[in-house]
């Protein structure tokens, strides 16, 4: 059995990215007219849009990398990294799966906490899909259940 990576991501955050463009846009078409026209009351606004649209590029795309949770299944474990944390579980130590909306949680013997698979798009999200397929193979294949 081979290792499987599954990545899950927020959409693209495009609008966002046009909204920024536009108010830097007029960001800029007031700092223009500002130094043109001597005008410091045209170029502080101007200033401010254009440093709050680079605030919120940089806040878009630093939270897109927070969500983002990465799923390797290998031949005897599972490795959740999601928000700069880590975790982990061999199969033999989850007891059961369950599933609320667009959460996946691997319950574990002794009372562990849960391993918690988060899907920033929603249930809907196709790689979560896939994933849900890809566990319970790998915890059949794990128990050794096979079809009939």
């Amino acid at each position: 059995m081979t290792e499987e990576s599954y990545v899950l991501s927020p959409a693209s955050p495009v609008r966002t990215f046009r909204i920024v463009a536009v108010a830097d846009g007029i960001g800029a078409v007031l700092l223009g007219l500002g130094v043109a026209l001597g005008k410091w009351y045209l170029i502080i606004p101007g200033i401010l849009v254009m440093v709050i649209g680079a605030g919120l590029i940089v806040a878009t795309v630093v939270l897109g990398r927070r969500v983002t949770t990465k799923v390797v299944l290998d031949w005897d474990r599972i490795m959740i990294t999601s928000g700069g944390r880590t975790a982990s579980a061999a199969w033999s130590e989850i007891n059961d799966v369950s599933a609320a909306g667009q959460t996946i949680y691997l319950n574990r013997h002794d009372q562990q906490p849960p391993l918690k698979i988060d899907s920033p798009r929603g249930a809907g999200d196709p790689v979560l899909q896939q994933l849900s397929g890809a566990l319970v193979a790998r915890l059949d294949q794990n128990r050794g259940y096979r079809d009939l």
